[in-house]
């Protein structure tokens, strides 16, 4: 009986090897945005797609850099894109101009002092 223990652990270990968390070469990587919110106002960040109603992606806190991941749904066949600002406290909305985005790009769009 013992003579089955090494090979069955064995076989358990290059099982959960296998099965680690790598990234399956055809899964499309996520765009990102930085928004460096030189504003100061805490702004509420959306992603607008052609004629389509605006996405939300998060908060903005005022004179800081944020991070947001663009979700390959958010940007698959898009090809232009336009962020938006809102202030969270109410105020006039800032915009983009259109922006090229495709899987894997990184982005920065800077929201000028209020």
């Amino acid at each position: 009986m013992h003579v089955f223990r090494l090979p069955a652990l064995l076989l358990v270990l290059m099982v959960a090897a296998a099965c680690a968390s790598n990234p399956r070469p055809n899964e499309t990587p996520a765009a990102t945005v930085i928004v460096d919110n030189q504003s100061s106002l805490t702004m509420d960040i959306y992603l607008r797609r052609r004629d389509q109603a605006p996405t939300r992606l998060g908060f903005a806190p005022a004179n800081r850099k944020t991070r947001f991941a663009l979700s390959p749904a958010l940007t698959a066949g898009a090809g232009l894109v336009r962020f938006e600002a809102r202030p969270a406290l109410g105020g006039e909305l800032t915009s983009s101009d259109l922006l090229s985005v495709g899987p894997g790009d990184e982005l920065t769009w800077v929201i000028p002092p209020q």
